[in-house]
């Protein structure tokens, strides 16, 4: 199945839009950031031959959509939050690969924004019943972001923690 398309999805203070081909020099150096790579569960480098192999995949995928998340009042790229591993026929996706990768961008509440508002896009949107993440569990500002995001603490393994959130559809 081609990738759908997702129309940019907008709050007060952060515009979300998929990732395109000319975003990739740009992901990429946020991506390689020593401070960034740090909390990827592949840390390594990313070459921009594996970065173009990997948006040659991606490009085709239709579970798998990274947003770039931009900054409403100055209307720039600020970094990337993604819903990957979509599964359309049981409702539900991980959340990810968000970063900020603009320093002066950081501690700003962007990422907070960004993933309040993709996570609502899901579950409200997309038709999606739940959203679920891993994280380390030393990556104390990031859980801390999910945990104001609505997401909970499901199971801990070594140094990772899972967490999920879920649409209020089960409730009903």
């Amino acid at each position: 199945m081609a990738k759908r398309s997702i129309p940019p999805i907008v709050n007060g203070r952060v515009a979300l839009r998929l990732l395109e081909e000319r975003d990739l020099p740009m992901t990429r150096a946020w991506r390689n950031q020593d401070h960034v790579r740090k909390w990827f569960f592949t840390p390594d480098p990313i070459t921009a031959e594996q970065h173009r192999a990997w948006f040659d995949q991606y490009a085709r995928r239709d579970d798998d959509f990274v947003f770039i998340i931009e900054e409403l009042a100055t209307n720039r790229a600020i970094g990337q939050v993604a819903l990957y591993h979509i599964d359309w026929n049981m409702r539900r996706a991980e959340f990810g690969r968000l970063l900020i990768g603009e320093a002066d961008a950081n501690g700003k509440g962007f990422a907070r924004a960004a993933t309040a508002l993709l996570v609502a896009h899901a579950l409200n949107e997309l038709g999606l019943r739940e959203v679920f993440l891993e994280v380390f569990a030393d990556n104390v500002r990031a859980r801390a972001i999910y945990a104001r995001c609505g997401f909970v603490i499901t199971a801990r393994r070594e140094n990772i923690v899972q967490m999920i959130t879920q649409s209020n559809e089960g409730e009903k």
